[in-house]
């Protein structure tokens, strides 16, 4: 019930999503892509050298002039009545949460690693109902109203103050549901960085075994999985008919990353990765391992590889039948959807006109400490762009950063809960196609064992201080984990949030910065948090130049050239953000509203003001829409005014 609009297309997509944060992740590797030209003199720094854009005002963009009794604070109702009420709403919650988890079993998989817990059916092995018929899809939507209006049979005011925000959450929930229906058609699920092509391939491979039924269950739907791939590609085929199938970039991206995949079949990732894990299985004999270890390779050769051949075929042949070369804006509807992106992937009620505003104020902030930090320190500042500053993590312990994390921030957030956690290298194999680093979450009810990936092949890996920050702690590891500690309805673990998880993650990315102790002078800290703040927000602001105000190459040229910055990869950044449009806003603005609140909170106390706290109601409010934590933030502030 509480898939995304297309439940019968995306089952995989959402397990993908819940089991790997990677799409984008350490993006923002490259400290020169949008740095004021090369290292520049010291006469061109300034006031010209800076944008024209306004800063913003010192009021907070809060709206807090009615601080009214939040709903969420009232004690929480004691009547009969009341408690009749919570409970039915919690035996919604729960049974919502039994069909939704069990309608495929990936989504299962990663979700719940003891479905006997949770009294759970466990399915015979599917990826789940993959009809994309208009038909199927309509039934889909009735379905989404039904769930309105069962929803809104429940007496909000009876239940407690977890409940109705966890209601609040669902409510809004479904109305993006419901909306997202009216863009079927713009939906990529072959985006060449977040797309099927890329995420199955890591998420099969992370399928952990944790008895022989899950052997056979894997084995399966890797049968499973060119039927599976028929259901997009028919999605493709309609994409085709509508004017909205992607453009040559995107379709020889898809066709690339396919044949690196397959290009080695007897190394294959999922035939590499696949002994190690069946032999941690217990109480399989010598005999069974070796027949399942055939019997996969015999399906990775004889499906897999036939599967992602029919892909390369198709985008092949299709390569020169896509329109879309300039972005949304170009397409019917394509700014609406635009702005019930940023809705639904962000979790943000701005507009897109005040999201370009926020941005252009960031900007505008960000050079002027820029030029400020580099007039004070300007033989740093040349020291530093003449080094190759990305050396200086190149000798750091991965696992010893994280855990002198831990300890840096340790005032600053409320305690994680004592779990286990590893650093991997990615296999060969995904080296060219995934990100620099990602976090594989865990099952709710195994949050315990953890692990991080990192892609030495990737350039991006260098910067690794920032990036453990970003992925570990106090990143998406130390938020996952803390939130699912919290104990919270099973039900809040099916829906995606990305805009408040990589957020997150962005958000204390920038703290890390001042916790480097060895730089060769400190105001690198300072410049090397400049330019990862700038690779984001120009990234951002192009993002919705091209696919909202409709920039061609030469309007984006002329926005990088006007702000000082280098267009030489403009077209680059251009096919990226029409490939994944809202992707950049995910960090950015995801960011920037943890920052709001922050400054909200900070300015309303003043002295007041914990820093530990304010990170602990947004942290127990768990991955939902930030117009919802605000409530929860203004709620803290008048309760320590």
């Amino acid at each position: 019930m509480w898939k995304k609009f297309y439940k019968r297309m995306t089952a995989f997509a959402l397990a993908c999503a819940m089991s790997v944060m990677l799409a984008g992740c350490g993006n923002n590797d490259d400290k020169t892509k949008w740095q004021l030209g090369s290292a520049i003199s010291e006469d061109e720094l300034t006031e010209d050298a800076i944008s024209d854009g306004s800063s913003p005002d010192d009021a907070s963009p809060i709206d807090a002039s009615s601080l009214d009794d939040c709903a969420y604070a009232l004690p929480d109702p004691t009547s009969e009545e009341a408690i009749a009420e919570q409970e039915r709403f919690h035996t919604y919650l729960m049974d919502n949460f039994k069909e939704s988890v069990t309608s495929d079993t990936v989504t299962l998989h990663y979700t719940v690693a003891n479905p006997a817990d949770y009294d759970l059916e466990v399915p015979t092995a599917t990826f789940g109902d993959a009809d994309i018929s208009e038909e199927a899809m309509a039934k889909d939507k009735q379905e989404t109203v039904d769930e309105q209006a069962e929803l809104e049979s429940f007496d909000y005011d009876l239940l407690t103050g977890s409940q109705k925000y966890t209601y609040d959450v669902l409510k809004d929930y479904l109305a993006l549901n419901l909306e997202s229906y009216d863009y079927t058609y713009l939906y990529e699920p072959f985006a060449y960085t977040s797309g099927l092509q890329t995420n199955m391939p890591i998420n099969m491979s992370e399928y952990k075994f944790y008895n022989e039924g899950d052997v056979q269950d894997y084995l399966a739907l890797l049968g499973q999985m060119s039927d599976y791939y028929d259901a997009y590609l028919a999605l493709e085929e309609k994409k085709i008919e509508k004017g909205t199938f992607m453009n040559d970039h995107s379709a020889s991206e898809v066709v690339r990353q396919c044949k690196e995949f397959i290009q080695t079949p007897e190394e294959n990732l999922l035939i590499a990765t696949f002994e190690d894990k069946v032999r941690g299985v217990e109480g399989l004999s010598e005999e069974q391992i070796q027949d399942y270890i055939t019997r996969n390779h015999d399906t990775v050769i004889n499906s897999v590889i036939p599967c992602y051949e029919k892909v390369i075929d198709f985008f092949s042949i299709h390569e020169g039948d896509g329109t879309n070369d300039l972005g949304l804006a170009h397409l019917d509807h394509g700014t609406d959807y635009y702005a019930y992106l940023l809705k639904d992937k962000v979790g943000t009620d701005k507009t897109p006109e005040e999201v370009i505003d926020c941005l252009d104020n960031k900007i505008s902030d960000v050079l002027n400490e820029y030029q400020t930090t580099a007039l004070a320190n300007y033989s740093a500042y040349e020291q530093y762009y003449n080094d190759a500053s990305d050396d200086l993590y190149a000798g750091n312990d991965p696992l010893e950063t994280i855990n002198y994390f831990k300890d840096a921030f340790a005032d600053k957030f409320p305690a994680m809960p004592d779990v286990h956690y590893k650093v991997e290298n990615v296999h060969e194999s995904l080296e060219d196609i995934v990100s620099p680093a990602f976090y594989v979450t865990t099952p709710i009810d195994a949050y315990t064992e953890n692990s991080i990936y990192l892609n030495m092949g990737s350039d991006g890996a260098g910067n690794l201080w920032s990036t453990l920050a970003h992925e570990g702690i106090p990143g998406h590891m130390y938020q996952f984990t803390y939130y699912l500690n919290t104990k919270p309805e099973p039900i809040r673990a099916l829906l995606n949030f990305n805009g408040y998880n990589e957020g997150w993650a962005t958000y204390v990315e920038m703290m890390s910065y001042e916790m480097f102790q060895d730089y060769p002078d400190p105001c690198y800290a300072d410049f090397e948090r400049i330019n990862n703040e700038l690779n984001l927000l120009v990234s951002a602001r192009v993002e919705i130049g091209v696919n909202y105000e409709g920039w061609d190459l030469e309007a984006t040229q002329k926005y990088l050239a006007d702000n000082g910055f280098n267009s030489d990869g403009a077209q680059s950044l251009m096919d990226y953000v029409i490939a994944e449009p809202v992707n950049y806003q995910m960090y950015v603005m995801g960011w920037l509203s943890f920052e709001e609140l922050w400054d909200y909170a900070e300015s309303a106390l003043g002295n007041k003001f914990d820093e530990q706290a304010f990170h602990k109601v947004v942290l127990d409010a768990g991955p939902s829409q930030f117009y919802l934590i605000e409530k929860l933030v203004q709620q803290y502030v008048k309760d320590n005014l």
